[in-house]
């Protein structure tokens, strides 16, 4: 740990502090510097990396000045278990965003008013009410604190609009000062806070990243059965982990063979009911041994000190993502591993989604001439995308654009009238569940015999003292006990259309959408860098990070330092013996060697295995097929539509060459031997 410079006797107030208000008997690395300096009223910028401990650094000031700290955070849950662990403190703190009633949300903003708390956690839209910026301007602020603030940052891998108007909302303000804090900031992404909030010459804390118990490992794997059997081996080896996938698919099927495996697997992503997440959670946290699976919605406000190793069987997105969820291992001090099971297939996937986000512009006109003429669609995504020819993630993207420049509004998910009606099986029925009596209880009241309501939800739980989402849980549970017949509105999102010109009329300006392409892009090519490293792991992290590499030559925390741990088994033959790989007995001898050919040498120019491109099998079938157009091409097996985009017009000359050549497929028995 490096030396603290804080002055000693202010160091022994600030411990004291520590140890009264949170019971810790000393800092973290970087904490005691950051602390020291947000009480000095410098506006700072802290990069500290997930579990390094950031919150204490605006919790601890919050408590040590007069006034309430006034902290900007994304995610609901998130605020929920920060309030809740400093309620449990004795330390006054609330939440204020739209999981609470007007009502109650009124009472906490009075009381925030009149000091009674000393941090207030809101989400970033917040500030979109005047009545509720008015409420802050006469409370007492000590402290602006912007939680996950790389959200600022265009640059940023999870940037957030809200978020880039926290820095006009700071000049209205003027709070004494102000600490934005983030697990994962670029240089780039600094910069672009530091511009954004308006701060002049903040002091910057880079800490806490180098993690020597962490051991980071990269292994080449050529598809999905790979990725599977690595996992196996890793649950076996290490123990209990998170294997992260880009797919809810990929995750399904990753647990299924792990649990056929014998190990201990829980799933987990967005897809899966509220009870089923929570259970699965649970599991993972009670259990030493469980592994889940799952997609990134899994892990924040995960902490389990016992992890022994986190996998990604998919490329993420940004190094920041990635460093974030591999940080969530080995928070015990004791040894963990990390490893990214990697096949460049992956990268072209990642690719295509990242310009699926960023829609071209002609989807944009094509969409809007789609929308233009009417007043309201409510058919839902898939058939538009159906109509515009595009996959519903495109045309998802293009609507939040349009809607952010104003040319439509979007209502939420489910939003609109809910038609109940009580059936006779109700007489004498009683709900286990406290809210689900009270809501029938309510219903009976409300609806004469034998009819049937039609109402909001928000207005069907406010009759009944519940709130939004409690009424629609209690609604789900009387319906399965086919005690109320329920008719829903429409499931998707209702488009208002709000302008009527055409799309040249409207005068749209997509440059920072394709900037904000571009630095996606360029994250995913860092990621891809860390990937193919021939030097330390451990160096590139913190480099990126802007922390010094501290260590000798051999960081002996990493593969390229120390060798790789991670052996995959050999798949089981299916008959012992030598396995034969048949391939197609007519082909083209001349574009199966120019197709060998171009495949060594873009193997090499990417620095990855031949096989990556296409394998053997994929090679002397596209030689025998001799594709004459992207149809064709897409008909071999092995191929597929991420092929044909990076290399299948190279491959169609290819295969014109040979025909021109008079090389057709000639009758050939070949076996090439793969190893056992």
């Amino acid at each position: 740990m490096r030396p603290v410079s804080v002055d000693p006797a202010q160091l022994e107030a600030l411990e004291k502090g520590l140890s009264t208000h949170f019971g810790f008997s000393a800092f973290r690395e970087g904490q005691a510097d950051v602390v020291d300096d947000v009480l000095r009223g410098k506006n700072t910028v802290v990069v500290m990396p997930t579990g390094a401990g950031k919150s204490l650094c605006f919790q601890l000031p919050a408590m040590l000045l007069e006034g309430t700290a006034l902290v900007v955070s994304p995610l609901i849950a998130l605020m929920q278990d920060q309030v809740d662990a400093l309620t449990a403190r004795g330390i006054p703190a609330t939440f204020i965003n739209s999981s609470i009633g007007d009502g109650e949300r009124a009472a906490r903003t009075r009381a925030m008013r009149e000091g009674r708390y000393k941090l207030v956690y809101v989400a970033p839209e917040r500030f979109k009410s005047e009545a509720f910026v008015q409420a802050v301007l006469e409370s007492h602020v000590s402290l602006y604190a912007i939680d996950e603030a790389h959200c600022i940052s265009q640059w940023g891998h999870d940037f957030r609009p809200d978020y880039a108007l926290l820095g006009q909302v700071r000049k209205r303000l003027r709070p004494p000062r102000t600490v934005a804090l983030t697990a994962t900031a670029t240089p780039e992404v600094r910069d672009d806070i530091v511009k954004v909030l308006l701060l002049k010459d903040p002091t910057i804390h880079v800490a806490g990243f180098d993690r020597p118990n962490l051991f980071l490992e990269v292994t080449q794997v050529s598809g999905d059965d790979d990725k599977r059997r690595a996992a196996v081996a890793l649950a076996r080896e290490a123990g209990s982990g998170i294997v992260y996938c880009s797919t809810r698919k990929q995750a399904e099927g990753l647990y299924e063979h792990l649990a056929k495996s014998g190990v201990d697997a829980v799933l987990y992503h967005a897809g899966l009911e509220d009870e089923e997440r929570r259970l699965a959670q649970e599991r993972f946290m009670q259990s030493k041994t469980a592994v889940a699976v799952a997609t990134n919605a899994f892990g924040m406000g995960i902490d389990k000190p016992s992890l022994r190793f986190v996998a990604h069987a998919g490329i993420p997105r940004a190094v920041e993502a990635y460093y974030q969820e591999i940080g969530r291992a080995g928070r015990d001090g004791q040894p963990a591993r990390a490893v990214l099971l990697f096949n460049h297939a992956d990268v072209y996937t990642q690719e295509r989604l990242i310009q699926s986000n960023f829609p071209s512009e002609t989807l944009f006109v094509d969409l809007w001439n789609a929308l233009r003429h009417l007043e309201v669609f409510d058919k839902g995504v898939h058939l538009l995308a159906s109509q515009v020819g595009a996959s519903e993630f495109e045309v998802s993207a293009a609507l939040k654009v349009l809607e952010r420049e104003g040319l439509l509004a979007r209502g939420g998910k489910g939003e609109g009238h809910y038609e109940v009606r009580v059936l006779p099986s109700a007489e004498g029925h009683h709900a286990r569940n406290a809210d689900a009596r009270t809501l029938l209880g309510s219903l009976r009241s409300t609806i004469p015999h034998a009819g049937r309501v039609s109402a909001e939800l928000s207005t069907l739980g406010a009759r009944a003292g519940l709130d939004e989402e409690t009424a629609r849980h209690a609604l789900s549970l009387l319906e399965k006990a086919k005690v109320v017949a329920v008719k829903r509105p429409f499931a998707g999102r209702v488009v208002t259309v709000l302008r009527h010109e055409s799309w040249r009329e409207l005068g749209v300006d997509l440059t920072r959408l394709r900037r904000q392409e571009q630095g996606q892009l360029l994250l995913l090519k860092r990621m891809t860098d860390y990937a193919y490293s021939k030097r330390c792991r451990r160096a590139f992290v913190l480099r990126y990070f802007g922390e010094d590499a501290h260590f000798g030559q051999s960081c002996g925390a990493c593969d390229v330092c120390q060798g790789a741990r991670l052996v995959i088994p050999e798949k089981e033959p299916r008959e012992k013996g030598t396995a034969l790989k048949v391939l197609p007995d007519q082909y083209s001898h001349f574009a199966a060697e120019e197709l060998k050919r171009f495949r060594r040498e873009l193997a090499q120019d990417l620095g990855v295995p031949p096989f990556i491109i296409f394998n053997d099998q994929t090679l002397f079938s596209l030689a025998a097929a001799l594709p004459a157009n992207q149809e064709e091409f897409l008909r071999v097996k092995g191929t597929g539509p991420s092929r044909w985009e990076r290399f299948g017009p190279k491959i169609l000359d290819l295969c014109r060459l040979a025909r021109a050549a008079g090389d057709v497929p000639q009758r050939t028995a070949v076996a090439v031997k793969r190893r056992r």
